[in-house]
């Protein structure tokens, strides 16, 4: 059947009578076309002809004889004339349609983007709070009340925006970036090492160089500390920087249990549904809605939308509860995990400017547990900032010469 006899509407007409092909005859004659004639078969055939052509086939058929009986209609207009007959039908799509139109002016579903360091919980909350929650009335939204008030409840974003389509408000956020917090250049501060190693360059920029290259130190010793000298002696506290390179050893040990309980499930299955208008939950099962022991709990909903069309305070949500049994099982690829483990750590440690000279695994089982060990080497920035004392202060002081002022 082509696309153009569904629009316009075919009827499939039984003829039946001495001779029914004479009607085709007299179709013919006529120009009405007709296709799919059946061969005559105990006097009655069929025949196929346009939707509004059908009307005219009964009293050119009693004048023949014979009888024109229309036993399907198919097609566009078919589809139209049987709807029309249904008032309630009708009806009901109307009320559907209005529904719809009236529902459109409501939010029903609401999405954050955008959020990365601020939680989407508290995002949410400052919106309900400004009027954009589930069954607000958008068209009264205002753009600057709604920014102004979230930003002001949530100042670690610094911009925002609300857009609404077919009852979905998305909502698109833009997180302010962190202040660098400045360096308190009055604050007399020492470079201390933050982990043992052997220097191998210090560039001090400020204060006295005291660590030299190939010394070994130790957490807390002091690599540049925090005064000045000069040719008459020491002039006074500063706040000492400069980077201080160092050889570093690391031996880090992660552990893990070789095997895991591994999920299999029975077959056994139970289904627990539930409707949710706007924000009023409906549940179609008696008890809770807790998960048993045992048991994998997973959530379907089905909403009464079509995305980017509409959207309607109607959810279907079906919880099926999945029964499953465990079983020790070998957990795959263990060490090369925990060697990943390692090295993440070891990265981490040395921060992004470090540098990893050489590194070797070793490996261990006992109790039923995997243990795997990183030797390495590496070259790192060991410096960290610690404030001078007060007895640091009163020691730099009685270096001073008597013979220069100063006051602190």
């Amino acid at each position: 059947m082509s696309r153009g006899r569904f629009l316009t509407g075919w009827a499939q007409v039984r003829l039946s009578g001495a001779a029914p092909e004479a009607v085709l005859t007299a179709m013919a004659e006529r120009g009405i076309p007709f296709w799919d004639a059946t061969p005559p078969e105990g006097y009655a055939m069929t025949v196929r002809v346009p939707l509004r052509a059908a009307k005219r086939l009964p009293d050119m058929a009693r004048r023949l004889g014979c009888e024109a009986e229309v036993v399907r209609r198919r097609g566009i207009p078919a589809l139209f004339l049987a709807v029309g007959r249904r008032y309630a039908l009708l009806a009901c799509l109307a009320l559907a349609l209005v529904l719809v139109n009236i529902s459109g002016l409501f939010i029903w579903d609401i999405s954050v983007e955008g959020c990365d360091a601020v939680p989407e919980g508290v995002i949410r909350a400052a919106l309900a709070e400004c009027g954009v929650d589930i069954g607000a009335y958008w068209p009264k939204f205002s753009q600057d009340a709604i920014r102004n008030g979230v930003i002001l409840r949530v100042p670690d974003l610094r911009w925002m925006t609300v857009s609404v389509r077919g009852s979905h408000a998305l909502v698109t956020v833009r997180e302010a970036r962190k202040r660098i917090e400045p360096v308190d250049e009055s604050e007399y501060v020492n470079v201390t090492a933050k982990r043992a190693g052997i220097v191998d360059e210090v560039h001090p920029k400020r204060g006295t160089q005291v660590a030299e290259p190939g010394d070994t130190v130790l957490p807390g010793d002091v690599l540049i500390a925090g005064y000045s000298t000069g040719r008459a002696g020491v002039q006074g506290p500063v706040r000492a920087t400069g980077p201080v390179w160092a050889r570093t050893w690391y031996e880090l040990t992660a552990k893990a249990p070789i095997t895991q309980a591994e999920k299999r499930y029975t077959g056994e299955r139970q289904s627990q549904w539930a409707l949710v208008l706007g924000k009023t939950r409906i549940n179609f099962y008696k008890g809770s809605s807790i998960c048993p022991a045992g048991c994998d709990k997973i959530t379907y909903s089905y909403p009464l939308a079509v995305k980017g069309v509409f959207t309607l305070p109607l959810t279907v949500e079906r919880t099926v509860y999945a029964a499953y049994e465990t079983a020790g099982a070998p957990v795959p690829d263990l060490e090369q995990a925990l060697r990943d483990r390692l090295m993440d750590g070891l990265k981490k440690a040395i921060g992004a400017d470090g540098q990893v000279v050489s590194s070797r695994y070793t490996r261990s089982e006992k109790d039923g547990a995997l243990a795997v060990t990183l030797h390495a080497e590496c070259r790192e920035q060991i410096g960290r900032d610690v404030p001078l004392t007060a007895e640091d202060l009163l020691a730099i002081q009685s270096k001073i010469p008597k013979t220069e002022e100063y006051s602190q």
